[in-house]
Parts: C-alpha cells; sequence; structure tokens
C-alpha cells in the first residue's frame, strides 16, 4: 500500500494499492474489448455521454475542488477553477465527437478515393501530480471521444481525484473496462507503456521520463506524444505596460508554487529598466502570503511532494552562493502547518550562464533574471535552452513582438500576456520540452489515424502498371 500525503500538514490521508502489472495487463485487454462497440457507437451518442460527465462534474465543482486542494496543497480558487475548465474540457471534446469526418480526394477520373478517421484502440495516458484532476481529463475526454478507449496511470502521490473521475465516467454511461485509472508508481506505469497492445501514448511529465517511455515505446513501435517540462522565458522590453508585465510575471513563476510546465521562470530585462523592474518584482515577493492553500488570503500553498520541496530548496541553496539572493517571501510558522512542504518564492539575478538556475527545471516558485542589450541579445538569451515549451514577450512594437514570436524555439508564445490556455489552442514543445500536440484540431491528428480507400471506376489497374512498371508502388 502507497501513503497518500497531503502535503498542507504532512497528514496521511490514505492508502491505495498500487495496480500490478497483472492487473495493467488485465486492463489492458478489458479496454481492448471494449473500444471496438463504443468507435461503432454514432458521434453523437458519444458526445451525449461525455455531455453527461461534464454535468456531473459541474454538481460537484466544489467537492473535487475540496479533495485535489487537499491532495495538491495548490489553493482552492486554483482547483475550482482546474475543475470547472476539465467540464468545459469534456463540452469541448463532446463537440469534436460529431465532427468527425474524412474527405474526398479527386486523384482522376479513373477513381473514387477517400479517407476514412479511425481511432487508434487503446491509449495509455500517463500524468503528473501538479494538475492531477484536469491532466486526466485531458487524456480521457479526447481518447472517449474519438472512439478510443484509454488507460490513465494517474502520479503515485495524487491519484484521488482521477479515482473520484474514473466514477463519475461510470455514471454518465461509459462502458464498462472501456476507462481504467491505475493507480501506481514506475512499475505500474513501466508495464503499461511497454504493454502490446496499447496503440497510442500520451504522456505529461518529466523529460527524463518522456526519455524512457518513448525508449519503451519504440520496441512497439508504439505512436507517441511527450509533453514535457520547460524553462520559458518572459522577455521585457522598454515599452511594455511594466504594470502589466510585473503582474503576468510573478503569477507566471509563483502561482501553483511554480509546479508548472510553463512557469515563466526566466526573467529577461532590457537593461534600461532593470533595476525597476526587479525592485517591483521584489517587493511583490516579499508580499506573497505562503500558507493554508484552504485560506482565501493565501497565494500560494506548499510543494506537492516532500521529495520536490527539497529538489527546490537545493536549488536555492546552490543559487545563493552562485549569484545574488534579491527577494524572499516567509514562510508559514504554525504549528499545523510545520510539517508541510513549504518553499519560500525566492528570486536570484547576477547568474553565470551556465548556473543550474538557469538551465534545469526547478518545478517550484524559484525566478532567475538576467538583463539584454538588444532585440538580437534578447532573442539569443530566450533561446539559450534545451527547452523549448514557452515563453513571453512584452512590448507596445508588433512587428517586434512577431519577430520574436517567429523566432524563439518554443511551441507557444504569448505576446503582452502569459499562462493563458484553451482547449482550442495546440499545445505542446519542442527540444526537451517534447513532441506531439495536445488540444484543438491537433488533438484530432493525434487520437486518430487515417485510412485511405480507393475504388477503381473502370475496373483492373491502370495501362503501364505490370509486373515491375513504372507505375508500380513498393
Amino acid at each position: 500500500m502507497a501513503d497518500v500525503v497531503s502535503p498542507i500538514d504532512g497528514r496521511v490521508l490514505t492508502h491505495i494499492a498500487p495496480a500490478s502489472p497483472a492487473e495493467v495487463d488485465a486492463a489492458v485487454r478489458e479496454a481492448r474489448a471494449a473500444q471496438p462497440a463504443w468507435a461503432r457507437r454514432t458521434g453523437s451518442d458519444r458526445s451525449r455521454i461525455l455531455h453527461a460527465v461534464a454535468d456531473l462534474i459541474e454538481a460537484r465543482i466544489d467537492e473535487l475542488a475540496e479533495t485535489e486542494t487537499r491532495n495538491t496543497g495548490k489553493i482552492l480558487s486554483d482547483t475550482r477553477r482546474e475543475a470547472i475548465r476539465a467540464a468545459n474540457s469534456f463540452r469541448y471534446y463532446a463537440g469534436w465527437a460529431e465532427q468527425v469526418r474524412g474527405e474526398t480526394i479527386p486523384v482522376g477520373p479513373e477513381y473514387h478515393t477517400y479517407t476514412v478517421p479511425e481511432p487508434h484502440g487503446v491509449v495509455a495516458g500517463v500524468i503528473p501530480w501538479n494538475v492531477p484532476f484536469f491532466f486526466a481529463v485531458k487524456k480521457i475526454a479526447p481518447a472517449l471521444a474519438f472512439g478510443n478507449a484509454c488507460v490513465l496511470k494517474p502520479a503515485e502521490e495524487t491519484p484521488l481525484t482521477a479515482l473520484r473521475l474514473a466514477g463519475l465516467l461510470a455514471e454518465a454511461g461509459v462502458p464498462d473496462g472501456l476507462v481504467r485509472v491505475l493507480p501506481g508508481g514506475r512499475e505500474t506505469g513501466v508495464a503499461l507503456v511497454s504493454h502490446p497492445d496499447v496503440d497510442l501514448i500520451v504522456f505529461t511529465g518529466h523529460h527524463d521520463t518522456g526519455k524512457a517511455i518513448a525508449r519503451s515505446a519504440a520496441a512497439n513501435l508504439t505512436p507517441v506524444a511527450l509533453e514535457l517540462g520547460g524553462k520559458s522565458p518572459q522577455v521585457l522590453f522598454p515599452d511594455a505596460d511594466l504594470d502589466q508585465a510585473v503582474d503576468a510575471v510573478v503569477l507566471g513563476v509563483f502561482a501553483s508554487c511554480g509546479q508548472m510546465c510553463i512557469a515563466g521562470s526566466r526573467l529577461v530585462l532590457h537593461e534600461s529598466i532593470y533595476d525597476d523592474v526587479l525592485d517591483r518584482v521584489a517587493e511583490r515577493v516579499r508580499a506573497l502570503r505562503v500558507g493554508d492553500p484552504f485560506d482565501a488570503e493565501t497565494d500560494l500553498g506548499p510543494q506537492i511532494t516532500a521529495v520536490q520541496r527539497d529538489k527546490t530548496a537545493a536549488f536555492i541553496a546552490e543559487s545563493s552562493g552562485a549569484g545574488r539572493l534579491v527577494a524572499q517571501a516567509t514562510l508559514p510558522d504554525t504549528e499545523r502547518l510545520r510539517n508541510g512542504f513549504y518553499v519560500a518564492p525566492t528570486v536570484f539575478d547576477r547568474l553565470d550562464d551556465n548556473a543550474r538556475l538557469l538551465r534545469e527545471e526547478v518545478f517550484g516558485p524559484v525566478l532567475a533574471v538576467s538583463s539584454f542589450r538588444d532585440d538580437a541579445d534578447a532573442l539569443r538569451l530566450a533561446n539559450d535552452t534545451e527547452f523549448g515549451l514557452a515563453a513571453g514577450i512584452w512590448t507596445a512594437d508588433i512587428a517586434r513582438a512577431h519577430r520574436f514570436a517567429g523566432q524563439v524555439r518554443a511551441g507557444t508564445v504569448w505576446i503582452n500576456t502569459y499562462r493563458v490556455m484553451s482547449d482550442l489552442v495546440p499545445f505542446g514543445g519542442v527540444g526537451l520540452s517534447g513532441y506531439g500536440r495536445e488540444n484543438g484540431t491537433e488533438a484530432a491528428r493525434l487520437y486518430l489515424r487515417s485510412k485511405s480507400v480507393w475504388t477503381s471506376l473502370t475496373g483492373g489497374t491502370p495501362q503501364g502498371y505490370g509486373m515491375g512498371g513504372a507505375g508500380a508502388a513498393g
């Protein structure tokens, strides 16, 4: 049995048995058996059931948010917003279920040629611990909309809302065996992603785990999409609206205690505004309220795991010797919270370009600040990373903004805003941030595969298609 711990106070919430490899095998086989009948249902029928799931989520927003906050330590306003977004995601993909269609391709008068979009079959979803409920929905909803089955492995530390979602799916009428949620750690995950009857793997998490999954998938030639981490820059030019930019900088790296793949963890400032913006950010950071996530006055709660708290603390300790500690918030000091996994939001500057804090993903509330001279220098610094998930630019010069967006190496670029997300907009990264795209029209490309059908209108094969003929396909 594995302990499920609340990071708020270190209290054990419950114990959950991890799924064994035998249970993974049984779940995949059940999903494969259930999937063909689901795929044969009309899009309208699948849509109706997905809307029913959304209804059930909306009726339980407060319950789901409270459970998520207890298990993750994220502030209640965040987990409530994520639960609402999860319901909206089911509605979005419910709409997609009725819009799947192929196309007729006019290759010539001798043939009627068309494509048929088909589900892959069994989708393996593997998700991290930072946004467990919404990420569970983000894998399951499109899989179901496009006619697939789904076996989901949530993070061992945060399985509670994903397991609750499984119950809501059954209540809404999702057929038995079509979706399974299997809690567990590495052994469970390895058994799932290496299973030969898995037809597609969609993973969100750390880049090292993503590399391991890609190697495992290659053994079975299983297609895989990897949404991994980031080391995202926010670049501020002198003509930016600095009030709005500073708000976005603070929210973009310290929200969710920094546990976001899109965290704007590198602040890149033009040298003419460097001192002014740094002073503003430092003032905001010192005023951040760290504490009980159920308290409406709290800005950020704890890190979700003790391991992550210790990792972030190690980055702060190392960076204190490598650069200048500019500002730091105050940790809570109450008897109840003393055993929680809290880390003080911290800002550093004057770091060497090769400092670990500028190169590696912390996944905690730590900001590294650098300066630039001109546009070329700003772009150089923004692209000076192995990651490529997101970037932000703040400027009133629209030509500069679009030049930067075109040249920065990132899957998402925000101009004069940050951390805005939608199911309608494709999302994914490059480099160590992974490959493949979720959301929007890219979701249909990911969760469906295309079959081409040729029908001869004249019979036989074209002239010249004999043995070894010039037109013969290999």
